[in-house]
């Protein structure tokens, strides 16, 4: 699918957490706490040792390095148990944002599905099995596409753009209207007018049909993104003067 570069721009994802070097900072915390663990024995090991031989000063000292060891295993544990549960609790977000994710993209991809199905419906130049036909491929691309897949999963790809694409592939006109969930199809009357000669607005709302520059230019209706209708070059995202066909060779 021939993307127009100006309808939506795509923001660079954030970095993501270095695994490695988490998991390494967990090894080296286990390995501490183990150290703390071996001196917190071998203070015991020597406090038991001086209490044997009868050597009440250095039973004194070893004794106060173990409760030191002791307190240092436990702010090892204490400090492993926190990293535990935060490692859990980033797991658990993780998995609901990407269960948002994964909901959203599948509400956009209906959405999609619903404007081009309805824009097929509206074609009166098919008749039912061939609108079945239409429909049914489409939901395959929408499916099986990992480029439109890709583009349903960023919130800021234009919806507007994945339906002309998918439309222009099928050679219908489409309606964006029906991306909106309150849409009912009051507009429909008219739209599969022929273009007449001299009128600013042809049978496909894309020109030209074919060639290297085919469908370079849309004509797009007034929208929270459009916010004037006529005529646009996807490409640069400006809004030509006139139909594109009355440009001059210059432009």
């Amino acid at each position: 699918m021939n993307k127009a570069q100006s309808v939506s721009t795509r923001q660079p994802a954030a970095p993501a957490p270095d695994r490695a070097e988490a998991e390494q900072a967990a090894r080296m915390l286990d390995r501490l706490a183990e150290m703390a663990m071996e001196q917190a024995e071998a203070m015991h090991r020597a406090t038991m040792a001086a209490v044997e031989a009868d050597d009440a000063a250095r039973a004194k000292e070893f004794g106060l390095a173990f409760e030191r060891a002791g307190r240092g295993v436990s702010r090892m544990l204490a400090l492993k148990l926190h990293l535990a549960k935060k490692r859990q609790e980033l797991a658990q977000k993780a998995a609901t944002h990407a269960r948002d994710q994964a909901a959203a993209k599948e509400t956009r991809r209906n959405r999609v599905a619903r404007a081009v199905a309805c824009s097929v419906a509206a074609n009166r130049d098919l008749d039912a099995e061939s609108c079945e036909a239409q429909i049914a491929a489409m939901w395959k691309r929408l499916v099986d596409d990992p480029e439109i897949d890709a583009d349903l999963a960023l919130s800021e790809h234009s919806l507007e753009e994945i339906v002309f694409h998918l439309c222009r592939d099928m050679g219908i006109r489409p309606d964006v209207a029906w991306l909106n969930p309150d849409y009912s199809g009051a507009d429909w009357s008219g739209r599969r007018k022929r273009a007449e000669d001299g009128e600013d607005k042809p049978a496909a709302p894309w020109w030209p049909e074919d060639g290297p520059d085919a469908a370079r230019y849309w004509h797009l209706d007034e929208s929270d993104k459009i916010p004037v209708a006529g005529w646009y070059d996807i490409e640069t995202g400006e809004r030509l003067r006139c139909a594109p066909w009355l440009l001059k060779p210059s432009g």
